[in-house]
């Protein structure tokens, strides 16, 4: 059969019955024995799926597959239990002995898009274009009596598991994990599940135990009894308005890191609160979780040997003793610097070059968690209140000493017009950009040698033109290097890189942006989104670029609120029990045109019905006032433009969708099956009957447009229908290919709607 349908290299082996064939499957594991189990998916389908068809037959494949033969397994309980869907839908499978890898979960903090469907992931990854069919049309070709679609399925499957190794191999993830997993000394699992604290707790114990020291373990209770933070970030409001001259930004280099060492903040360095320290001989004071004794003359001696935090928190300096963070903290930045140097000396070797740039990208890491560690007073495991609150005063402290330089030496004439945590923004006006660089260059100079070392600003950047917008919202065109010559689009915190917007929003955004910065002509700008408008409510747009995708949090991660991802899982658990949406996995929906006065949450519709249903259309209404003007309005109201005025001033379009065999239904149940028929097919205008009184009256005319419409209808579905046969490796005339993910099925149905209209045309054309 496999001959017959194109392999003739693979190894099948048959079996009568689903239970031979899951014992098949249990004896190549262990013939092979592999480290690690992966599979894209591995809870509703993969190794999911064959552990609860394991679980029906009454086997328990985790205790079978596993490399320990023990009675009960920790996993067993909780991952055989094939009733229990949502816990499954959390947590992953656990086989003792060995690595079990969700990969989807995984690429989740590896790349950053939209949606993690398996095709969307090997388009961005692998640069490919893959089918994805349903498993009813999977299930048909694979029962298939004659053989002839067989193949398909096999090479399906084939693709997707080999797949999965390529994206792994090109994002090098193994090498990466298992890089990381040497520099934070935990298991190659525990890179993959477990959070910073437990990497950052690693290192910090292998420093700490041959100094004789023994980390504190805090009750929930006891975190929860501790003082509350008092401390926070210094982030300046910003002077929002559009910069036509130089800003540059300067950025302190790893800040909370370089506090800890400059002025030796540590659990065993800290002494405690003045206020406590001046009641030291009266017994035991609080000291974050726990308790500190101090007696008066060990305080005595320490007199001038002590810094005094500015939240009145005292450390003892570093020629009494040097602190277990601090000391990691240092080493992990000297070691990033000869790993970085390493780098630069092997530049032929790429597997070398590849695991440099993994143990360098791990330290870092680490080193930017570890204040983290010292601030987590809820979940944290040695939360010390006292240093995380500490480290950000004096980070607060160090970069306002650094604005009240810039803005006290005149010949500098800079203006802070923005500062955040450990960044500021600084206004040269009239200045070009060559001073620019310049002047920020000798401010980072200036402000470096005024901070104790490591502490040091570094010149990040110029922007020219740019928006600042509000906290942690700015875009601007972006210098690096004095002789750059074209600038880049850079942007934060605003739609261009949210992803909680569809992708209409954005690329107006950052085009209408573009206009500005590169013309300075708002006219431009506006008749460029005028002209989008227009577009948009002719329906001439990509309806992929109106799908959003929002995080689903499971059915009981919402209380007492209708969102769409929540609505589309009720909607698909109707009809499939397993069809429930994964935590954490993201939902694409568009919205509809609906009947007036039906709330948005009803609207709500998944893409696949919006190209199964012709008299479906997207609310272009909701999308432009909704979504697209008001990003807009909020960055063009800085210089006095009101952007709605602009759609306002548009004259209304009243277009309906092409439905083809409306006249041939005798039941029109929407509007849209009305208006149908009253367009003029050759000059678009309105009319009663075939086409309009002007072009009846010019035959020749409508001859020509006529026959030429018709061939660009049948020339368009050709043509994508030629993509769709390269791409799937057979020329299918259904097109059966269902991936979202992909532009061309969303033309390809517009297309196939447009194709139904060559009958009427041909119709018309043989009456002149």
């Amino acid at each position: 059969m496999f001959i017959r349908s194109g392999f003739p290299d693979l190894h099948v082996t048959y079996v009568p019955t689903e239970e031979q064939l899951i014992d098949e499957l249990i004896q190549l594991v262990r013939k092979w024995d592999p480290d690690i189990l992966v599979g894209f998916e591995i809870q509703k389908a993969s190794w999911g799926f064959i552990i609860k068809r394991a679980c029906h037959l009454n086997l328990n494949l985790i205790k079978l597959l596993s490399r320990l033969h023990e009675d009960n397994p920790v996993s067993e309980n909780k991952q055989a239990d094939a009733d229990d869907l949502e816990a499954e839908a959390i947590s992953d499978i656990k086989i003792s002995g060995r690595i079990v890898i969700n990969l989807w979960r995984v690429l989740r903090h590896e790349l950053t898009l939209n949606v993690y469907t398996f095709e969307n992931v090997v388009f961005h990854a692998l640069h490919k274009r893959v089918p994805r069919y349903s498993f009813r049309c999977l299930s048909d070709w694979y029962d298939n009596k004659t053989d002839l679609h067989r193949w398909r399925v096999i090479e399906y499957y084939t693709i997707r598991s080999s797949d999965c190794i390529a994206i792994m191999k090109h994002l090098d993830l193994i090498s990466t994990t298992s890089e990381f997993a040497r520099v934070f000394g935990i298991e190659f699992y525990h890179v993959l599940s477990r959070g910073s604290q437990y990497r950052v707790e690693s290192m910090m114990l292998r420093i700490a135990k041959p100094l004789n020291y023994i980390p504190v373990s805090p009750s929930p209770q006891q975190r929860a009894a501790q003082r509350a933070p008092e401390c926070i970030p210094l982030t300046m409001e910003p002077v929002s308005r559009f910069y036509t001259h130089p800003v540059v930004v300067l950025d302190f280099q790893s800040l909370y890191p370089s506090i800890m060492i400059a002025y030796n903040y540590c659990f065993t360095s800290c002494l405690g609160r003045l206020d406590c320290l001046a009641k030291a001989g009266y017994g035991p004071f609080n000291f974050g979780c726990s308790s500190l004794n101090i007696p008066p003359s060990v305080l005595k001696s320490l007199e001038k040997d002590v810094n005094i935090c500015p939240n009145g928190v005292v450390f003892a300096n570093q020629s009494v003793r040097k602190g277990v963070l601090p000391l990691m903290v240092e080493e992990i930045l000297n070691t990033r610097l000869m790993v970085k140097k390493s780098m630069k000396d092997c530049k032929d070797d790429k597997t070398l070059q590849k695991m440099l740039h993994a143990r360098q990208l791990g330290l870092k890491l680490i080193a930017n968690v570890t204040f983290g560690y010292t601030a987590a007073s809820f979940s944290g495991r040695m939360p010390l209140v006292e240093v995380g609150d500490s480290i950000v005063r004096k980070a607060r402290e160090t970069l306002e000493r650094a604005i009240a330089l810039v803005e006290d030496t005149p010949r500098w004439q800079a203006k802070v017009v923005y500062g955040d945590t450990d960044s500021m923004f600084l206004q040269l006006e009239g200045r070009t950009k060559e001073e620019a660089f310049k002047i920020g260059q000798e401010i980072a100079d200036a402000v470096t040698q005024a901070n104790p070392k490591p502490i040091k600003l570094k010149f990040e950047k110029v922007y020219l033109p740019c928006v600042l917008q509000a906290k942690k919202r700015y875009v601007g065109f972006m210098y690096e290097t004095v002789d750059q010559k074209e600038p880049v689009f850079h942007a934060k915190g605003i739609e261009t890189v949210r992803r909680d917007n569809c992708s209409v929003v954005s690329k107006m955004l950052e085009r209408s942006i573009k206009l500005l910065f590169s013309t300075r002509d708002i006219s431009q700008v506006k008749s460029y989104v005028q002209k989008q408008c227009v577009k948009m409510m002719e329906g001439r747009f990509n309806i992929q670029d109106c799908v959003f995708a929002k995080e689903f949090r499971g059915m009981s991660g919402y209380r007492g609120v209708s969102v769409p991802s929540l609505e589309i899982a009720r909607k698909r658990l109707l009809k499939d029990r397993c069809a429930e949406p994964l935590v954490s996995e993201r939902v694409p929906y568009v919205i509809v045109y609906g009947t007036p006065g039906l709330p948005l949450i009803q609207l709500v519709r998944e893409p696949h019905e919006l190209l199964e249903d012709p008299t479906l259309r997207i609310n272009t209404l909701y999308y432009i006032t909704k979504q697209v003007l008001p990003p807009l309005d909020r960055l063009f109201a800085l210089i006095g433009v009101d952007v709605k005025m602009w759609y306002y001033e548009l004259p209304r379009f009243l277009r309906a969708p092409i439905i083809p065999d409306s006249t041939a239904v005798n039941k029109k149940e929407t509007i849209s099956q009305y208006f149908s028929s009253l367009y003029c097919p050759i000059c678009d205008g309105t009319t009663n009957h075939g086409t309009c009184d002007k072009c009846s009256t010019d035959p020749q005319r409508a001859t020509v447009i006529l026959g030429t419409r018709i061939r660009i209808y049948e020339s368009k579905l050709r043509s994508l229908s030629q993509i769709c046969t390269n791409c799937m490796g057979t020329n299918d005339v259904d097109l059966p290919c269902r991936s979202i993910d992909c532009p061309v099925l969303f033309q390809v149905v517009k297309a196939k709607q447009e194709s139904k209209l060559v009958p009427q045309l041909e119709n018309l054309l043989e009456k002149y």
